[in-house]
């Protein structure tokens, strides 16, 4: 069984509820963190040791969404490092990036390189991980960008958009999943650029709907536009705002068809098992 939980649901302006980008996609053997923002280090290392990740894979370069791989570098040995090194998948063009970070931070060469296992991953290839399946599915954004399509061996099937504007090619990969975390950054259209990067939050809820997804889980949103958020996802079924705690066990359709449920979990460390519609009600009742 995979469970998601969310480490940061907050965007680029800091804000003191959320870390910025970060989910946690593990398994009994497996353990995923999708994007690195700030913030995101911190609020991971109650959950487990960071240190001990699969693997980290980046979306796009913005610094909401990879500038906490610093505070992960400087969690690690200095002198004498024998251990693993955390392997960490950028996008194209991204050991340069990461190359220039350490400059600007004034680290040495190779700063990241000592204890990350650094690739840049082709978005065209799907990627195994320990037992989980990752394809790599284009965002709509200002920079090149990707979310990921994420199966596990039992079945289950986890969509994380990333950033994106609309995006019909997302939905289409997305067609059932169990769980769909995506991006809802804006109150309207009218707030972002003439070519579109986010996503309403209204806009993220009728793609997961449009999909015909388990539960869709909202991250990247504004403190600005909570009330209304918190109200839209209240109105629909299945529909969730993400923050930091927020855990849910995604339990396959298939059987959930035949009797299972999905366990749903709390930052108070609460956790019912319930099925899926009712752990969307659970979460928002909180």
């Amino acid at each position: 069984m995979t469970r998601v939980t969310v480490v940061g649901a907050g965007t680029s302006a800091p804000q003191p509820e959320t870390p910025a980008s970060g989910i946690l996609v593990e398994t009994a053997s497996t353990a995923v963190l999708i994007d690195c923002g700030q913030g995101v280090i911190r609020g991971l290392m109650p959950l487990r040791d960071p240190r001990e990740l699969d693997a980290i894979i980046v979306g796009h370069l913005h610094a909401d969404h990879y500038i906490d791989l610093v505070s992960l570098r400087y969690l690690m040995p200095w002198a004498g490092f024998t251990g693993r090194r955390v392997p960490v998948l950028l996008p194209p063009g991204g050991r340069r990036k990461l190359d220039e970070l350490a400059s600007a931070i004034s680290e040495r060469p190779g700063f990241f390189d000592h204890t990350f296992e650094v690739s840049e991953y082709d978005p065209e290839r799907r990627v195994e991980i320990g037992d989980l399946t990752i394809d790599y599915l284009p965002g709509r954004h200002y920079v090149p960008a990707w979310g990921c399509a994420i199966r596990d061996r039992a079945g289950g099937f986890v969509v994380v958009s990333g950033d994106t504007g609309p995006n019909e090619a997302l939905v289409e990969a997305s067609r059932d999943a169990d769980l769909f975390v995506v991006e809802a950054t804006l109150l309207t259209a009218g707030e972002d650029d003439p070519t579109r990067g986010h996503l309403t939050f209204d806009e993220a809820l009728d793609m997961g709907e449009e999909a015909g997804v388990g539960m869709t889980v909202l991250v990247h949103h504004r403190p600005q536009n909570h009330d209304a958020l918190f109200a839209a996802c209240a109105a629909r079924t299945d529909a969730v705002p993400g923050r930091p705690g927020l855990v849910i066990d995604v339990v396959p359709r298939r059987s959930r068809r035949t009797g299972g449920a999905a366990n749903q979990a709390n930052g108070d460390g609460s956790v019912g098992d319930v099925p899926m519609g009712a752990a969307s009600r659970a979460a928002r009742a909180r």
